[in-house]
Parts: structure tokens; C-alpha cells; sequence
């Protein structure tokens, strides 16, 4: 019987390491994916700054400026629209991966405690037998 429950902790903890190892996998692909957005988020705005820098310096017109500035904040502001969904395109795809890998791990884990209540209760009824 002491083997049995050994053997229960045994399966249990193999079966958290297998389910933490899934839920790793998932977190890891999305920081993955969420640092590259947010490299492309620093490079646009190095990018912006240049691109400022070169419109202060080459522009002598003041309504050309403000003409120039108005459109490169349209194409940024554009640019970083975009970033952001794709960034909510990847929390939302690890939501549902995660409420996907916890829906199967309850589950799983509910056939296996029925399982192990069924083999609790079949080897308290045959140690019940054997002491009668």
C-alpha cells in the first residue's frame, strides 16, 4: 500500500513537471515574440528621432516643417498602431493557449483523481476483507 502511494507522488510530480515544461513552452514563445516587438518599438522610435533630426536641420521653410513634421508623425503613429496589435495579436494567442493547456490539464487531472480514488477505495476494501 505504502508502494501505491509512493508510486501516486511518484506520477504526480512527473505529471507537474510535464505540465509546468507546457506552460513554459507557451510564456517563452510569447516573451519571445513580445521582445522582438519591443526592439522594433525602440528601433522605430531611434528611427523617428533621425528622421526629426534630418527634417530640423534640412528645413528652412516653417510650413514645409510643419507639413514634414505632421507627416512623419502620421507614418510613425501608423507604424506604432500596427506594433500594438500585433502585441495584443500576442497576448490574446497566449491567453487561449494557456486556457487551452489548463482546461486539458483539469482534466487530466480529474481522470486522475478519480483513478487514484477508485484504487484508494478497491485497496481499503480488500485490506477491510482481509482483516475480517
Amino acid at each position: 500500500m505504502q508502494n501505491d502511494i509512493f508510486e501516486q507522488f511518484v506520477n504526480a510530480g512527473k505529471a507537474s513537471y510535464e505540465n509546468l515544461q507546457q506552460l513554459g513552452a507557451i510564456n517563452t514563445k510569447a516573451v519571445q515574440k513580445l521582445t522582438e516587438l519591443q526592439f522594433s518599438m525602440a528601433t522605430m522610435g531611434i528611427e523617428s528621432g533621425v528622421e526629426q533630426a534630418k527634417l530640423l536641420s534640412s528645413t528652412t521653410n516653417y510650413k514645409d516643417l510643419i507639413s514634414a513634421e505632421s507627416e512623419l508623425a502620421n507614418t510613425y503613429s501608423s507604424k506604432m498602431m500596427d506594433l500594438s496589435k500585433q502585441t495584443a495579436e500576442v497576448l490574446n494567442e497566449s491567453g487561449e493557449e494557456i486556457a487551452a493547456w489548463f482546461e486539458k490539464s483539469a482534466e487530466s487531472f480529474g481522470e486522475t483523481a478519480k483513478s487514484t480514488a477508485k484504487k484508494a477505495t478497491t485497496t481499503a476494501t480488500s485490506s477491510t476483507k482481509k482483516a475480517a
